[in-house]
């Protein structure tokens, strides 16, 4: 069977156990079941085989740990090694959770395994989002979380709605992913699998060879851009105007030339290449930002600060890899000398070989939309935006596994020994990246003079005109598309910013837009034009904290700060 669950738990450090549980049937949405203790959790899903999809496994997964090693349950490294009472995790270094696999019975025809997986990596988005996203029947409802339930506790009529609610919304949602095939761990692995099966997986294999250069080429696989013009750091910004690129990612799937097949090494300085066009070079050198021009340089390691876009190098000397595309804008936007090309790895290119892909799935959002079919566009976005990322899978990874002390009754986790996996084809992976933040520096520095903010796939300018150097279109595939209006707004740093506007061509209000990195949605009515600022605080921030049994979540203060983490 296939189900969506929920726990709902208890607040108090002293007395952290789960409350409440729920089950919904992906396939019968109506098949509610519920409880208030997880031994009744656990012997209803014991009978048979059982997948069980949590919204944010890193939670509920905790108490289902806590309740496997106080059962007697042993952690096991390997899938193929379980036996009877036996558990495996796959939780990355990071602290990502994908999976919790339980044996509760090995035998050769009939064992029986539950499987506990995070629906998050397949809609990242709140269950209230999905319901809305959707256009579901049902809503999220609210509950006191904080309110006293000892044990036993019998749910009251609003508890089992919210309960309900909350699993069928999310059971509806992937009944809509399962029926079109996406039944893979994460929406990445969908896309990369449904890929493969348009183009065919002996297609796949030679176009995309495993490349055992990966390490060199990871050097040049960077995010999007981001950046803040120092000009407007912390003031008030009157009158502007925010675009945004229709689907970015795809748009260069799309339309630029991408690499496949084996790469070929060469040593010093690219040379033109009729046959293999695109390269990725390393280099030594100096530089300086030139003047009226927007900085593209990050150095993730040696003395500089990994997270500001560099206007010199100063007295050193560094050591880059770059794609072509980088490197071309980084001589356009820099005075640079004392070069020194090292060596690199070039590569045949072809556009469209995404082709069929961003069609199909283009088509289907499309039809979605004049169909009022909410869930399958939501899910065709989510296709659209997924695949690129997969291509540059790192092949070292460390897991993290779980310890338990039965005499605190602490869980905590460890890292494992680092592992190596097979690559992708980090190549694609890496100039696709570069294509799209060469798309949006470029649209950025043609509007140098008004240009504030840039984030990804966004700009943000000053004044109301439409700048004439920018393709500005609703839906065309890599166009700007005009977002917003905005009277008054205020920039922090990177990901934390206030725009007071409204959507253009309406005569909507202005309301408020906060994009604040940490800060939750549910602290936003605390915020204000005036009271955003370094140094603000505002309450109600959950911090979760690891306690016997599980998880609480904390109330804490959030501080804006003018130095944010690495984007």
């Amino acid at each position: 069977m296939l189900y969506t669950g929920d726990f709902e738990t208890t607040v108090d450090p002293d007395d952290c156990r789960v409350w409440a549980w729920g089950l919904c049937s992906i396939e019968n949405s109506n098949n509610f079941q519920y409880d208030n203790n997880l031994d009744d959790f656990f012997a209803l899903l014991s009978s048979e085989s059982n997948k069980v999809y949590f919204h944010n496994l890193k939670f509920d997964g905790e108490f289902i740990l806590h309740w496997l090693f106080r059962n007697g349950f042993t952690w096991c490294q390997s899938k193929k090694d379980l036996g009877a009472k036996m558990f495996c995790t796959l939780i990355s270094d990071k602290g990502q959770w994908y999976s919790i696999q339980v044996c509760i019975k090995r035998a050769m025809k009939n064992s029986i395994y539950i499987t506990f997986y995070d629906s998050l990596k397949l809609l990242p988005f709140k269950v209230e989002t999905v319901a809305r996203s959707f256009k579901l029947p049902i809503q999220k409802l609210s509950i006191d979380y904080a309110a006293q339930r000892p044990v036993g506790h019998q749910l009251t009529t609003d508890e089992i709605s919210y309960l309900k609610n909350d699993v069928s919304i999310m059971a509806q949602a992937l009944k809509i992913l399962f029926d079109q095939g996406m039944d893979a761990m994460t929406t990445g692995s969908n896309a990369l699998k449904n890929y493969k099966e348009i183009i065919t997986k002996k297609q796949f294999e030679k176009l995309f060879p495993i490349p055992g250069y990966d390490a060199f080429i990871r050097e040049s696989y960077r995010g999007g851009f981001t950046y803040l013009n120092p000009k407007y750091k912390g003031k008030t910004v009157k009158k502007g105007v925010v675009f945004d690129v229709n689907s970015l990612y795809p748009f260069v799937m799309y339309s630029k030339p991408l690499p496949f097949g084996e790469g070929l090494y060469f040593d010093g300085q690219y040379s033109n290449d009729p046959v293999y066009t695109l390269y990725v070079q390393t280099l030594t050198c100096q530089f300086t930002l030139k003047k009226n021009k927007i900085p593209t340089i990050q150095i993730k390691h040696g003395l500089f600060n990994p997270v500001e876009y560099l206007t010199s190098s100063g007295l050193y000397e560094v050591t880059m890899t770059m794609t072509n595309v980088d490197l071309a804008l980084f001589f356009e936007q820099y005075d640079v000398f004392n070069i020194d090309y090292i060596d690199g790895w070039k590569f045949k290119a072809a556009t469209g070989l995404f082709k069929d892909y961003i069609e199909k799935w283009s088509e289907i959002k499309i039809s979605a939309k004049i169909d009022g079919n909410d869930g399958l566009y939501v899910l065709a976005k989510l296709m659209l935006n997924s695949l690129y990322g997969k291509f540059a899978l790192n092949p070292n990874v460390q897991s993290k596994y779980p310890v338990f002390n039965p005499e605190t009754g602490e869980l905590q986790l460890k890292l494992d020994d680092p592992e190596q996996r097979q690559p992708i084809y980090i190549p694609v992976g890496t100039f696709i990246t570069s294509y799209a933040r060469e798309h949006t520096i470029r649209a950025a520095q043609s509007v140098f003079k008004r240009f504030i903010y840039a984030d990804t796939d966004s700009l943000h300018l000053t004044g109301h005109e439409l700048p004439p150097d920018l393709d500005i279109d609703r839906s065309r595939l890599g166009a700007w598309k005009h977002e917003m209006i905005f009277s008054k707004a205020k920039y922090i740093r990177a990901k934390t910013y206030i725009e007071f506007g409204h959507e253009p061509g309406t005569d909507d209000p202005d309301k408020l837009k906060i994009t604040c990195a940490g800060l939750p949605e549910s602290c936003h009515d605390q915020v204000t034009f005036k009271n955003f600022k370094v140094g603000s605080r505002y309450h109600g921030k959950l911090k979760p904290k690891h306690v016997p049994g599980g998880i609480v979540l904390e109330n804490i203060e959030y501080t804006v700060k003018d130095k944010g983490f690495l984007f």
